[in-house]
């Protein structure tokens, strides 16, 4: 269950925290990377004053992790007046395997309000079928998300932009911050769909800024997303999350090698 129960499943014993990562949550030789996200960030809820709330992350996932157990390192930086600053390392087979950085932040008056500068409005979630999951093809954690594409090219299809939109929302329950920050990362870089073959990607450096939370998850979930630019081999993507009523809660931002094939691209 990806929400805050996830708090309760790391044990603290002999000074360490451990949790033990699920099956059927691969995203081809790694866990899938949003579980590892919301995993982290149950981890410092474990140590961070309830009253902040997660505003912004930062993870770099420096090797793949697997089913089965792993060690939590967190560390408070620095917890101030309003603003908590903290870390959380992923250990594997005594390997770093995964680095979160976290603010946590108070509510505090607000004297100005900016509204968002880009909304986005699909049609009927309703009208639209659910992606099939196909083992061996599509990653093994997707068959945990129910997508519904609205537009933009599938991946490998050869299409002329990298851009996509659509909804979502997990099959299993989810909830709170935990819930929000692993389905920022549900959907496949927009880049995929450029292709004309299949070919990986792998997200080096993921940040994310949480807005609001939902007031429900009973719903569908939009999300948009697009390619901004790409160079070397690595694509920058940004997408945003907008709530079950159509509020925009969340963006976010990665940096994606893209291991196309040779004359796979348009």
């Amino acid at each position: 269950m990806l929400d805050r129960s996830l708090r309760a499943q790391w044990t603290h014993t002999d000074d360490t925290w451990r949790f033990d990562l699920p099956t059927g949550w691969m995203q081809g030789r790694s866990t899938f990377g949003g579980l590892t996200a919301a995993v982290s960030i149950a981890l410092a809820h474990r140590h961070v004053d309830p009253s902040r709330r997660l505003r912004s992350f930062t993870v770099q996932l420096l090797r793949p992790l697997v089913p089965g157990p792993v060690e939590g390192r967190y560390r408070m930086h620095r917890a101030g007046k309003n603003i908590t600053f903290a870390d959380v390392d992923l250990v594997q087979g005594e390997q770093p395997a995964a680095l979160t950085r976290m603010v946590f932040a108070d509510s505090r008056d607000e004297a100005r309000s900016v509204a968002p500068t880009a909304s986005w409005s699909g049609p009927d979630p309703e009208s639209l079928v659910d992606m099939p999951y196909i083992a061996g093809i599509t990653p093994e954690f997707t068959q945990n998300v129910a997508f519904r594409w609205a537009s933009g090219g599938l991946p490998f299809t050869g299409s002329d932009q990298a851009k996509l939109a659509g909804y979502c929302r997990f099959r299993v329950p989810f909830g709170d911050v935990e819930g929000v920050v692993a389905l920022l990362d549900a959907w496949p870089s927009p880049s995929l769909g450029m292709l004309r073959a299949p070919a990986a990607a792998s997200t080096v450096h993921w940040s994310a800024h949480i807005t609001a939370l939902p007031a429900r998850f009973d719903g569908w979930f939009g999300f948009t997303y697009e390619t901004v630019i790409a160079t070397d081999g690595y694509h920058t993507v940004v997408g945003r999350l907008y709530d079950p009523d159509g509020a925009l809660i969340a963006s976010t931002e990665q940096l994606v090698a893209l291991f196309d094939r040779e004359g796979a691209a348009q």
